[in-house]
């Protein structure tokens, strides 16, 4: 039987049709061939052919590899990582070998700043001027909640470390952006040539580190590396429009080694793309956020074809249902979160019927942007029925007055002042850069807005349950606690490298058990005719007719509103987010640099004759902050029934809560 494989080996080896092949003939036809595959790995296009499929054996880890010596055992436990034999891919055609492990990073909001000088004042953005004292003095490393961007030390040194330390123990990277300084210092305004320069230096670091040393092809990686565009990547800030455009090439020239070939025209149009990190099984999407933020400029709702929100939803959904037919498991990924502050009008709540609607495949989804450490639920069945009453007022717009009338605790008041107090802080910060302002405040909003809602929730179902309390609006019938988690979806928003806070970053692990089960071949499918297709269906679907727009003429959904899913279908099972099975996640593992002791013990380094550089060495590290099963609320699992309970229980607990706000702000000890 032939494996039909296609790879950079097959495209330099001679094919060999029989026994009577001439010695001349060969010659000529591996010269030939090796003058191709030059060409090609010169252009970076060394790619699977497009109506090959790559194919992939797998062999279990415990025939393939163990985890190693004690000592090794140990070195992963104080990382906090879960010691575990890997499960090996081997290229059926080349017989190069690949480990998974069974864990990813998440790394975000680096903000490296080139004009970062050590020594000098904070008051001034660590740009320039004596500090008047010893509190206003930029150390080498940043510091923490001062408002300054991160040192370009910050960022090597923080990339060091994860070389050093976690390099080799994970399988892809989600780099959710904002990789350049804020525009806050009026003397040195942000160019168009820094944002894309840095970004650029920025790229090639990632690709250096990750990248697979012993190939020739630069697309090949140890670790994949999923880049996302950031809200400060783009000039003007926040600005960005559909493409093509000059930054959607660029981008594409600069992430040209991340971003699949056969994506480059969709890329070009919506700085959008997916990544297959385990073939066949798993992929990430990256998705532009830009286009649903309702601090771009260009973005009102997402329900007029002309706007970038509506384009985008379009390419969302075609890629999810194409995904949930090949049978692959998502990550959706993003720079900008998906909550109601964040995403113009119905562009919330539609992206969250995406999430929804595709629970059978969707594992979760990650962020940045907002440099804190937590997440929020995301109601599918509430968001369903602000889109039906939009509907029925003809088009009004509910978006900012809503209240879900299931719980008498939904009142729409909160989610006002939610929006109208953060969006006043949203645009203070941009002003104060990185200086965290009022961020305790936004978090007791989000207690107070969402995880009270699921508190009362679980009240009334104890309620109901115990008959120890009656509530006039109860429902006769009360769903089980397993309807009630399924409607939601969570939206993780991470800690960031910039020292808004301490830096910080985390490693996720997720289940492996059961990838072998496919009669142990993982095969990746072209993507070249799906993606052709998909062009020829925006072309079409989202055809811009003139002042049309979905709900502003008959205040009807119109049938060929592409950006709204179809309701799952019954018979597909709950996917990895809701119940365990093979990628749901494990455990996740929270680090962060302690600026204020590496700064501490550097200067003293200094003082002991140490030079700068063995300082440095010695004094940056990144140490475990807490892991998802630490005590005081330990998660037996990251499924979404625990991040639910976990919401519950923040409510009524203050000592939970106390300890929920200390690692949100990542140890910087932060009040408002």
């Amino acid at each position: 039987m032939v494996i039909n494989v296609s790879t950079k080996e097959a495209l330099i080896a001679p094919r060999q049709g029989g026994k009577h092949h001439r010695g001349l003939a060969v010659r000529y036809v591996v010269v030939l061939s090796c003058l191709i595959a030059a060409f090609y790995y010169l252009l970076g296009t060394v790619r699977v052919r497009d109506d090959e499929d790559a194919v992939f054996e797998i062999l279990s880890g415990e025939e393939g590899w163990h985890v190693g010596s004690e000592g090794e055992r140990e070195r992963l436990a104080q990382l906090g990582l879960t010691p575990r034999a890997p499960v090996i891919l081997r290229d059926s055609q080349t017989g190069k070998e690949k480990k998974l492990h069974g864990r990813f990073l998440h790394i975000t909001d680096i903000h490296p700043d080139s004009h970062y000088r050590e020594g000098s004042s904070i008051d001034k953005q660590c740009h320039r001027d004596k500090p008047e004292d010893k509190k206003d003095r930029a150390p080498r490393f940043g510091r923490a909640c001062a408002g300054c961007d991160g040192s370009v030390d910050l960022m090597d040194y923080t990339l060091k470390w994860i070389k050093e330390n976690v390099r080799d123990e994970i399988d892809f990277v989600i780099w959710t952006g904002d990789n350049v300084r804020h525009d806050n210092d009026r003397q040195i305004p942000r160019t168009e040539f820094e944002i894309l320069d840095m970004n650029e230096v920025l790229a090639q670091k990632m690709h250096s580190l990750f990248c697979d040393h012993e190939s020739n092809n630069p697309r090949d990686f140890d670790a994949m590396v999923v880049p996302s565009l950031g809200n400060n990547d783009v000039f003007p800030h926040n600005l960005f429009a559909m493409g093509p455009t000059l930054q959607t090439r660029e981008y594409y020239r600069i992430w040209n080694t991340f971003v699949p070939q056969e994506q480059q025209r969709i890329f070009d149009r919506s700085a959008s793309f997916v990544t297959e990190v385990i073939p066949g099984k798993l992929a990430v999407i990256s998705i532009n956020t830009l286009f649903l933020f309702k601090s771009n400029p260009l973005v009102d709702n997402c329900d007029s074809k002309k706007q970038p929100g509506y384009q985008l939803l379009v390419w969302l959904g075609n890629i999810l249902q194409e995904m949930r037919e090949r049978g692959i498991k998502v990550w959706l990924s993003g720079h900008v979160p998906a909550i109601p502050k964040n995403y113009a009008d119905s562009c919330y709540d539609k992206f969250t019927l995406w999430t929804y609607e595709y629970r059978d495949i969707i594992i979760g989804s990650l962020y940045g942007h907002m440099n804190m450490d937590h997440f929020i639920p995301a109601d599918g069945k509430k968001s369903w029925k602000i889109i039906n009453e939009r509907e029925q007022l003809n088009g009004a717009s509910l978006y900012k007055s809503y209240s879900d009338n299931e719980a008498d605790a939904e009142v729409a008041d909160d989610d006002d002042d939610f929006f109208l107090d953060h969006a006043m802080c949203a645009s203070e910060t941009h002003l104060l850069g990185a200086k965290p302002v009022q961020k305790e405040s936004y978090m007791n909003s989000v207690k107070n807005v969402f995880y009270q809602k699921i508190f009362d929730k679980f009240e009334d179902q104890e309620a109901y349950q115990t008959g120890k309390r009656k509530r006039k609006n109860l429902r006769k019938k009360r769903k089980s606690m397993e309807k009630l988690c399924e409607r939601y979806s969570i939206v993780q928003i991470a800690g960031s490298v910039i020292p808004t806070f301490n830096p910080g970053f985390r490693i996720w692990e997720y289940n492996l058990t059961g990838i072998d089960n496919d009669d142990q071949l993982l095969r990746a499918q072209s993507w070249d005719k799906f993606y052709q297709n998909l062009e020829r269906i925006m072309d079409n679907d989202v055809r811009i007719d003139e002042d049309y727009s979905i709900v502003e003429i008959t205040g009807k959904r119109s049938k060929n509103d592409k950006t709204l899913p179809a309701k799952k279908p019954k018979n597909l099972p709950l996917g990895p987010a809701h119940v365990a099975q093979l990628f749901s996640p494990t455990k996740f593992i929270q680090y962060f640099a302690d600026l204020s002791e590496i700064d501490k013990q550097y200067k003293d380094l200094l003082k002991q004759g140490k030079n700068a550089s063995e300082a440095a060495d010695f004094a940056f590290k990144y140490k475990v902050e807490y892991t998802s099963q630490d005590e005081p609320y330990a998660l037996g699992g990251l499924l979404v029934k625990d991040y639910i309970s976990l919401a519950s229980k923040l409510v009524s607990d203050k000592k939970l809560w106390k300890k929920f706000l200390e690692r949100a702000f990542i140890s910087s000890g932060y009040k408002d």
